[in-house]
């Protein structure tokens, strides 16, 4: 019998990472679909970062949450800071080893990133089943180094390096689903010109000054496009620095109020369906929301992300004609401008609609996903249908 099954409790799973939104929004759609599928709510925990948004964001979804510290470290040399972060990343690992020992869940689900690491250590030390869910298309470092003791790894694409991966697409929030089912009526929702071309431009919860900078240096010349409205989503960090508001186009013109700046949008899959365009950057959440919304985008990779992933995932993206990559150093106000003109030639295409090419998510990405660590658990709750559940024991 497993340790659950000793104690008289039902089996139950933790979910490890967190601390970026990027790393959270998986593993929070992931958890829901493990719920739909009739696993107690309460025997879905997750261990995540004190340092990150983990704190709300988990248990306003449900879920319990515990959070610990540590961070990853900012450059592969020795100073005091990354001795400081590895001193407190071996502390979390400790209490990440120690909690996994005393729930001894049915499985852990590995998200990546450092806030990963202290429970999935946990997974391999007390040999609990570790599923990896890679949500970029080149493995992080957690789930490289790690990976070889999991018995599945859900990549988004195939070709991440990881050992026995399944490619399931990478998990997005029902939101998106919800957003990308009603797209049609997403501009009237919003309350945004019908007839304009619509461009959504953002760069995370914090932005990025990179894009900001191009947009702000733009305006002028944006102004003169007619037919035009922009909806910038200029980021928190940022947004008190913004340069004033541009004034209201010539009377006739087709759209006035053309240029809206918002420091932050908690429903961005709604905008993204409105949309017509997108500039951003290539994060993995990102590009799996444009890839089941459909949203045509251009994407400005963060050229500091660790393994040059966000080029990654932008190429996946461009393969199928649904963006444009366009190097973070080259991209100004000048090449905004030119990038608008380009971007009637991509094409809309989204994963509801069955395309092949847009498969960095899926729909049912997140049902895959939780499938997989339904088929690799230690033990099932007798609320889950055992359905391919081939380890050990079903708990009654």
């Amino acid at each position: 019998m497993t340790a659950a099954r000793r104690a008289g409790n039902a089996p139950g799973v933790l979910i490890a990472g967190g601390g970026t939104a990027g790393h959270l929004m998986p593993g929070l759609a992931v958890a829901s679909a493990l719920a739909e599928r009739g696993w107690p709510s309460d025997g879905i925990h997750f261990v995540g970062s004190a340092k990150g948004i983990d704190s709300e964001i988990v248990p306003a979804a449900g879920f319990g949450v515990t959070l610990l510290g540590g961070r990853g470290l900012t450059a592969r040399r020795v100073n005091l800071t990354n001795a400081r972060a590895a001193a407190s990343l071996v502390w979390a690992t400790v209490r990440g080893i120690v909690l996994v020992g005393r729930r001894r869940p049915a499985a852990v689900l590995s998200l990546g990133g450092y806030a990963a690491l202290p429970a999935t250590v946990g997974a391999v030390i007390w040999r609990v089943p570790l599923v990896i869910a890679e949500q970029n298309a080149v493995a992080s470092a957690t789930n490289r180094l790690l990976g070889r003791f999991a018995r599945a790894a859900a990549v988004p694409v195939s070709g991440t390096g990881l050992h026995r991966e399944v490619v399931t697409g990478n998990p997005v929030r029902p939101e998106v689903i919800e957003a990308a089912l009603n797209a049609g009526h997403a501009r009237t929702r919003r309350g945004w010109p019908a007839d304009a071309t619509v461009v959504v431009v953002f760069g995370g919860s914090l932005g990025s000054l990179r894009i900001n900078t191009a947009v702000w240096s733009a305006l002028p010349r944006l102004r003169e496009r007619d037919g035009l409205f922009v909806y910038h989503v200029v980021g928190r960090r940022d947004f008190d620095h913004r340069p004033p508001e541009p004034s209201l186009r010539p009377a006739g013109s087709q759209v006035r109020n053309w240029y809206r700046a918002v420091p932050f949008d908690e429903h961005l899959p709604t905008a993204l369906a409105a949309a017509d365009y997108a500039i951003c950057r290539a994060g993995a959440s990102t590009v799996a929301e444009l890839s089941v919304i459909g949203t045509p985008a251009v994407l400005v990779p963060l050229p500091i992300a660790t393994n040059d992933h966000q080029r990654r995932n932008a190429e996946q993206l461009a393969a199928g004609g649904g963006a444009r990559v366009v190097v973070d150093a080259e991209f100004d106000g000048e090449r905004l401008l030119a990038e608008l003109d380009q971007m009637p030639g991509l094409q809309r295409r989204a994963a509801l609609d069955g395309a092949p090419e847009a498969a960095f998510s899926r729909r049912d990405s997140a049902q895959r996903v939780a499938q997989l660590v339904i088929e690799h658990s230690s033990a099932l709750p007798g609320s889950v249908a055992p359905e391919n559940h081939s380890p050990r024991e079903r708990a009654s």
